[in-house]
């Protein structure tokens, strides 16, 4: 993520130089004038009613001037990942995204605005926790939410289950937030915590991001403990404990499970 805070003229103007990634943008305040291939627009972001705004790949685009209030936050969506992600999304919802050369949030109902504001949110706690060699895997499911939450946006429709749905995804990835929940690896704590039974939990999960809660809940695990191993100095019984396994021999059984390798193979070849 990078972030631009006000009119310094050291970032004005900021261009997409890798024209095969995607940009995924956050006006929090200000007003800014941007320019989308050969046409200008400008986006005001007023009372804290704030902007999103998708650059597809294959777009040109750069920031012309920016307010000395703007506040802008821009995530780099890489073509590999956008590889991932497109099939994962449909042909209706790429043909509508396709359909709107400009794709923002401006006209669209509070409810997919709050959303997307959601969904940003995740992406900075994910950013933060996620270690660089999962980020692109560990991005993809929160990915399909947000493009979906744009596509449904630009079409103005999305029924109340489905509202429900993208509502629970976000509180579920945010529990992540709290240490507390990377000690469990039961999917019934996180579905009490939810108020939802385990069934509907896997249900909306297999729904949103194509796999199990299970699924979700280990690759999360994997990729802070992981993280914690690269940039911590505490060795692999600390880890073991700090993340609630009952023994060493747990804790190994769960990460070569999980990655294909023993913490000891992983420290030795990433480290």
């Amino acid at each position: 993520m990078r972030t631009f805070i006000g009119n310094n003229k050291e970032y004005v103007p900021i261009i997409k130089r890798q024209i095969s990634d995607a940009w995924l943008c956050q006006l929090a305040s200000g007003t800014i004038r941007i320019q989308l291939d050969f046409e200008e627009y400008e986006l005001v972001s007023r009372q804290g009613n704030m902007v999103f705004f998708i650059v597809h790949d294959g777009q040109i685009f750069r920031i012309l001037e920016c307010s000395d209030d703007c506040e802008l936050h821009i995530f780099t969506v890489s073509h590999e990942t956008l590889i991932t992600l497109y099939p994962h999304l449909g042909s209706e919802a790429n043909a509508r995204l396709n359909s709107v050369k400009f794709v923002t949030s401006v006209n669209m109902s509070p409810e997919f605005s709050q959303m997307l504001s959601l969904d940003f949110q995740q992406l900075r706690l994910m950013e933060r926790s996620v270690s660089l060699m999962d980020r692109d895997k560990m991005y993809i499911h929160l990915l399909i939410h947000l493009y979906l939450t744009f596509c449904n946006g630009i079409g103005k429709v999305g029924s109340k289950n489905g509202t429900q749905s993208f509502n629970i995804m976000n509180c579920f990835y945010e529990l992540f937030s709290e240490k507390e929940s990377f000690c469990h690896r039961d999917t019934k704590f996180f579905a009490d915590r939810l108020n939802i039974t385990v069934r509907y939990l896997f249900q909306i999960c297999k729904d949103e991001a194509g796999k199990s809660p299970k699924e979700l809940i280990n690759e999360t695990i994997i990729s802070e403990i992981t993280h914690t191993m690269l940039t911590t100095k505490l060795s692999l019984q600390q880890i073991s404990l700090k993340f609630n396994f009952p023994d060493q021999t747990a804790f190994t059984q769960f990460f070569k499970r999980n990655t294909g390798m023993t913490p000891s193979q992983f420290k030795q070849k990433y480290k």
